[in-house]
């Protein structure tokens, strides 16, 4: 269980170590992804501006009117879903 749980945040940070390098020298292509993956605009616009305008989680939250957790978890989902591709 253990390993599965350290497997799984390994994962989890190199997918957002790569997503900062990526939004940073290929942003057009970083929106295009974001387009692509997201299921919705919620998750699209954690995404860019965590990203693209690198915007703090509790900053974000309070743009968008909501918990700072349901950011978390919108980030969360499609990190996971990055992870499947």
């Amino acid at each position: 269980m253990k390993k599965i749980m350290r497997d799984s945040a390994v994962r989890f940070w190199l997918t957002h170590h790569y997503l900062k390098k990526i939004a940073k020298k290929y942003p057009l292509f970083f929106d295009q992804l974001m387009y692509e993956v997201c299921d919705n605009k919620r998750e699209q616009l954690v995404m860019s501006k965590r990203y693209l305008e690198r915007t703090k989680f509790e900053t974000i939250a309070i743009d968008m009117n909501v918990d700072v957790r349901y950011v978390f978890r919108l980030h969360k989902q499609v990190i996971d879903k990055l992870v499947e591709i």
